[in-house]
């Protein structure tokens, strides 16, 4: 094995590390997170079995791969939606993932199944989950350096524009430059921004869920100074009570 195909395993085992979070923090019954599990999981695995990881027909794991490129802009526009910060902005965003599901069908009926339909659907997929990413990137990490609560969503924004923006230079050099030198220098940035955003999305997955365990510690207590002082009271206190508004 070389260091090439090394790195390829490591970086989709990287891959795996937020679906175990997402799973182990339970995390999946939010439809967004779902989405990025999925995502990360198809890719992951599809990784593998490029690399020869598991004795797979190469018809099987280039009909995956193209699967994989299919998904990736409806999964992660799924993703994005948890980004949002109105319902207009997340009607928008579902918006998106209808058109570009029309604009897949259409290609995959003039051009077929095969690599030349992942090359015209990767481009506009690139640039579409990277402008929405960068707007939220700048937003959250604009908002955490005053409030700490934003830093979960500041990493994971982060995460998806870092990527994305990299993925633009490996589109060019893997599907646009047909020079096989060039096609391997891709990999091999593919693989490292493939590690960088797996662990940088694992970080702020943990950090979110920290805030969601404190969401969920304020909600019981409600629940329980309702139950003792009535719910009219409780509706005076939070409303005068830093605590609970924090």
């Amino acid at each position: 094995m070389n260091s090439h195909s090394l790195l390829g395993i490591i970086s989709s085992i990287a891959l795996f590390l937020p679906v175990a979070l997402i799973i182990t923090f339970r995390l999946f019954s939010n439809r967004s997170f779902l989405a990025l599990a999925i995502c990360y999981f198809i890719v992951g695995a599809q990784n593998l079995l490029r690399l020869g990881v598991f004795s797979t027909p190469k018809e099987i794991y280039q009909s995956m791969s193209i699967v994989d490129n299919m998904l990736d802009a409806p999964l992660m526009l799924m993703f994005l939606i948890f980004f949002s910060t109105s319902a207009l902005m997340t009607k928008r965003i579902k918006t998106c993932i209808y058109l570009f599901l029309g604009f897949e069908a259409i290609v995959l009926a003039l051009v077929g199944f095969n690599v030349m339909s992942v090359r015209i659907i990767l481009g506009p997929d690139i640039v579409l989950i990277g402008t929405i990413s960068f707007l939220f990137f700048l937003r959250y990490v604009r908002l955490s350096v005053s409030n700490t609560k934003s830093l979960g969503k500041a990493v994971m924004a982060s995460s998806v524009f870092i990527s994305y923006t990299i993925f633009t230079i490996v589109y060019i050099f893997y599907y646009l430059l047909k020079n096989q030198k060039y096609q391997g220098d891709a990999e091999l940035i593919y693989y490292l921004i493939s590690i960088l955003s797996s662990i940088l999305m694992a970080i702020g997955i943990a950090i979110e869920n920290k805030r969601f365990k404190k969401l969920d510690e304020l909600k019981h207590t409600r629940k329980e100074l309702a139950t003792i002082y009535g719910e009219k009271k409780v509706a005076a206190f939070k409303k005068d009570s830093r605590f609970l508004n924090s």
